[in-house]
Parts: structure tokens; sequence; C-alpha cells
């Protein structure tokens, strides 16, 4: 593919954004709900430009060519990532909240957001909703990226098993729970150096059970925190936490 000078003011920010799989980049076309988006919806033309996302953190201003092809395409840095990596674990609930929590989550900087079933989770889906489920919030989660200007495309993973979600969280990890000797947020993330990753775990609308308080409590680098004076939803507290993180170490 050939290369064009942009205009310095056209960056992604100011352009439609769209998450493009790495070899349909390199191949020079666009797939096919892409292209369908573009030309249909956003009736944009041959000539026209756009910013077209790999998903693993590159970003490229990108002239459209006839039909679905790539007709220019140059890297363009984009720098809208958190300088840590989170993971939000969250306890099941209802699905519009889920989509709620998975919404604000991505737009404030979770790199990947992680569903389990908590003790007092009142929503409980089957196999076939859990799939369902889980490839509607992923559409979700890239599209909430696209119009955020993401550059790294966050995945969703529905899990089966609480202490399996949380096995696979990385360290440290912060849970919005007040149990005993709970610090604030700030104050405690002000006692470690920034971290390269970190995990954030939200519980349901009854809040943990003794046991898995006690369960949480005994894994390693985990830490209960408080957000403050408010209570918070489910579906809105670790965007809070996420907020709170970005302001003391962004």
């Amino acid at each position: 593919m050939g290369r064009r000078r942009v205009s310095q003011v056209v960056t992604p920010r100011a352009l439609p954004r769209f998450f493009v799989p790495r070899p349909a980049l390199e191949a020079g076309t666009l797939p096919d709900a892409v292209a369908h988006q573009v030309h249909h919806v956003l009736r944009l033309r041959a000539g026209d430009w756009v910013c077209l996302l790999s998903g693993d953190g590159d970003a490229y201003l990108a002239q459209l060519g006839d039909r679905a092809t790539i007709g220019h395409l140059q890297p363009a840095p984009l720098e809208t990532e958190l300088p840590f990596a989170i993971t939000v674990l969250q306890a099941w609930t209802r699905a519009e909240k889920v989509e709620m929590a998975i919404r604000l989550c991505v737009q404030g900087g979770a790199r990947a957001i992680y569903l389990a079933p908590s003790e007092r989770s009142v929503a409980r889906w089957d196999a076939s909703k859990q799939a369902k489920y889980a490839a509607r919030w992923q559409t979700i989660a890239q599209e909430e990226a696209e119009l955020a200007c993401r550059a790294q495309l966050p995945q969703v993973q529905v899990f089966r098993r609480w202490q399996d979600a949380f096995a696979g969280l990385p360290r440290p990890v912060f849970v919005l729970d007040e149990w005993e000797g709970a610090l604030l947020l700030k104050q405690q993330a002000r006692r470690m150096p920034i971290p390269a990753a970190l995990s954030i775990v939200a519980g349901p609308e009854g809040g943990f059970s003794p046991a898995e308080r006690e369960w949480m409590a005994a894994q390693p680098e985990v830490y209960a925190v408080s957000l403050g004076q408010r209570v918070l939803r489910t579906e809105s507290a670790a965007f809070y936490a996420l907020g709170q993180l970005a302001a003391l170490w962004e």
C-alpha cells in the first residue's frame, strides 16, 4: 500500500474509528461489517479518511479506496491507554447492568473485563445464554473502545466459577468491599509503586458473603478498599475506581 501525507489537523480523534484485524490491514481490505458501516451507514466515499485500529496498540490513518479496499495507510501515534493494564472482575448481575458496567469500564480504560457468579449474584445463566451474552458484550466493548479512541481492544470473558476468574487476575487486586482493615483506594494505592498491571473486583448488589470475603482475603496481594463516603451501584463502582486510579497514577 502506498502512503500519502495527511494534513496535521487530521487526527484519529477527529475521524471515524474502527477495529480491523491486522491480517486485513496487511491485505488492504476492510472486513464486511466495517465496509458496511463505512459506506452504507456513514456514507463515506473513496478518498475519505478514517482511523483503523489493530486492537493491539497500533493506529493508522487510512484513506478509503474503491468498495472495501484501503487506498493508503500510514501509522498515527495514539496514546490513549492507561500506563498500567487494569482487569475488572464484575460479579454477575442482570444483563442490562452488566452491559452498563462494560460500557463504563471500557470508557474508563480497562484492558479486560471478567464476569463471574458470586454467591449472592441473583442472575444465573446457562451455557447457551453465557455464549450469547459473551458475544454481545464483546461487540459492546469494541463499540465503546472505538468511541473512546482506545488503542487496545478490551477483552470480555465470562467464567462459570468465581474462584476461576479470581485466580487469573493480575496482582495487585483491589476488592471494592469494606471488610475490616479496608483503606480508601487512594490511600492504599499511594503505599505501593505503580504496577504494570492490576485488578479491580466489584461484587453483586447484596455484597460478598462472609465466606467469600474470607477466601479472597487469604489470596496473595489482595486488598479490600473503600471508594469513599458514598455507596455506589455495582455497575458503576469499578468505573469510579478506574477514575480514581487514573487521577492518581496516569
